[in-house]
């Protein structure tokens, strides 16, 4: 169970460098783009909440608040799995690293991978015609590791609550 949690507390790092990462990366490409549409500053806002949700559930993980910071993980690495465009709306999320299985079905299907680190794009008004489907393979990983350990924590907990 020690190892669980040593690898929570890198979860927690990840976590935090993800966030404050994609934030940095995203005021830096975005200085320029500042404007008064509307829909922008609210995808900006959003964005930079997720990046804090981030960087929070890594604090609690480090302070081993384990569940509560697992909890935050679930929500942020859930966003994270699936990427669109469809309709002409765009809904791109990533922070920290994501490797992502591609599969664009606009006039060929084309299937491929695409890497990188934090990513943002929630648009309206896109091309209609560009359908591309994303499924972020890192995303999943750590999703599976997080509901995975928030198993085993509640197990040994309610094993301890057993024996006393």
């Amino acid at each position: 169970m020690k190892k669980i949690y040593s690898r929570i507390e890198y979860l927690g790092y990840y976590e935090i460098i993800g966030g404050i990462l994609g934030i940095l990366l995203i005021l830096l490409s975005v200085y320029d783009k500042l404007n008064s549409n509307s829909f922008f500053i609210f995808s900006l806002f959003l964005f930079l909440t997720l990046c804090g949700i981030s960087i929070y559930s890594g604090i609690l993980l480090i302070r081993k608040k384990h569940l509560k910071g697992l909890r935050f993980s679930v929500f942020t690495q859930a966003l994270q799995i699936i990427s669109f465009a469809l309709f002409g709306y765009i809904f791109d999320f990533a922070i920290g690293l994501y490797l992502r299985i591609t599969l664009e079905l606009t006039s060929n299907s084309i299937i491929g991978l695409d890497f990188g680190f934090a990513n943002w794009n929630l648009s309206r008004n896109a091309n209609p015609d560009l359908v591309e489907i994303n499924f972020n393979i890192i995303g999943i990983i750590l999703l599976l590791f997080i509901t995975n350990s928030i198993d085993r924590i509640k197990a040994e907990r309610n094993k301890i609550y057993k024996t006393t």
